[in-house]
């Protein structure tokens, strides 16, 4: 370990040198505060033995100036003085020293000090390594967390997409790297779509898995698992479930358990694109908005008990008829609940007044201009909650247009 005494008194120095190297230290030497400053600026030293009385910079002011300078690593100081009282000391232990020995001193005394010095070195030492090995740890985790978000994203629709006469877009904005809201759609043969938004309990990674569990069973629906669909008629071909019918079977399987009591809502429907008809299940989600050309806005259903809670729940399902120039809005309580600075809710009044006021916009405008709003209301891009929102437009035809 190297050593700097620092002391006015050539002789002290060369006795505190001598009784140092005899036990195995490399020492350094400087005759004030402005040379000692200089050497460790120069030199990796983490131990520090200065007198306090020396000419142009003192032992006090050399503390100081050490916890000022932020060296990359700590340098313990030890004060050597002929000044002995509480008063001394406290001044000492103010100005950054870690301790303090009273001249004429014992020899073992100061390698006593010394070696509670390299204890105090060597646990910084410890922990040095251990917040390196834990940024490290963290860095990795901050990529995966990175990669799966990034991989979330991919699994939602892009924005602006039209399928059989439909438009499909949405807002997603999680509150942390990974969500537990998502929404997709699905066409499912020629003439039906089928279309989920879920909000799973809790944030983070936990709610995140099973969020994305969810969407790959909901997408893959022609899987002989999948909740969604049947292949038990008389040909075995594969049959669309009911929405009633697939919520229950999830509620069977999603069952919450004693530990994590993760359970989650969701608004699962099937839409004919023929004519619009639009079969729903909510399940414990908002409400959805029906947005109608020429009339009031609709609140859709009354809530319905969330998956993963009982069992026993049953499931009913409610119907709307989307005309051209129509929009349904599904919505996670993210965006309702979201406050501003004030404390205040963003509100279902506010969401449904803005639609309203955007409906001549594009869809994709109205999203833009919804999005913009509740980052503006928030007052920052960090929420409480995921917000999540799948708006679905029927297009008006080319007769309706002229």
């Amino acid at each position: 370990m190297r050593i700097l005494v620092v002391d006015d008194d050539m002789e002290m120095r060369l006795l505190i040198r001598s009784i140092l190297t005899t036990r195995g230290y490399e020492v350094l030497t400087a005759s004030d505060g402005i040379e000692a400053l200089a050497v460790l600026e120069k030199e990796k030293i983490q131990l520090v033995i200065s007198d306090w009385l020396m000419p142009r910079m003192d032992g006090l002011e050399l503390c100081k100036r050490i916890r000022a300078a932020s060296f990359p690593w700590y340098v313990y100081v030890i004060i050597l003085t002929a000044k002995d009282t509480k008063g001394e000391l406290v001044a000492a232990m103010e100005s950054g020293a870690d301790d303090y020995i009273a001249k004429p001193f014992d020899k073992n005394e100061l390698i006593v000090r010394i070696h509670a010095g390299e204890r105090v070195l060597n646990l910084e030492k410890t922990l040095d390594d251990r917040n390196e090995r834990l940024s490290k740890a963290l860095s990795i985790i901050r990529k995966d967390l990175e990669a799966a978000a990034h991989l979330q994203k991919d699994l939602l629709p892009r924005p602006g997409r039209i399928s059989s006469g439909f438009s499909f877009d949405g807002i997603f904005l999680p509150c942390s790297f990974v969500a537990g809201d998502t929404y997709n759609y699905i066409k499912q043969d020629r003439d039906h779509i089928c279309f989920f938004l879920l909000d799973v309990s809790g944030h983070g990674v936990q709610a995140a898995m099973l969020s994305f569990t969810l969407t790959k069973i909901l997408s893959s629906l022609t899987i002989p698992a999948s909740p969604a669909g049947d292949s038990r008629g008389i040909d075995r071909r594969y049959q669309l479930s009911s929405p009633a019918k697939t919520v229950h079977e999830l509620n069977l399987r999603f069952q919450a358990d004693d530990e994590t009591m993760q359970y989650f809502t969701m608004i699962y429907g099937i839409m004919d694109t023929r004519d619009g008809r639009m079969t729903m299940v909510q399940a414990g989600q908002p409400s959805p908005i029906h947005m109608r050309k020429g009339e009031e806005p609709v609140i859709v259903g009354s809530g319905g008990f969330p998956v993963g809670l009982n069992p026993n729940a049953t499931y009913e399902e409610l119907e709307i008829h989307l005309k051209p120039g129509e929009r349904l809005i599904l919505y996670s309580d993210g965006i309702t609940d979201c406050t501003n600075q004030d404390g205040k809710e963003f509100s279902t009044e506010r969401l449904v007044n803005l639609l309203q006021k955007w409906e001549g916009f594009s869809l994709r405008s109205t999203m833009e201009k919804l999005e913009k709003s509740l980052l503006e209301w928030r007052g920052s891009d960090e929420f409480e909650d995921d917000i999540s929102l799948l708006a679905i437009e029927r297009g008006l035809t080319r007769k309706e247009q002229i």
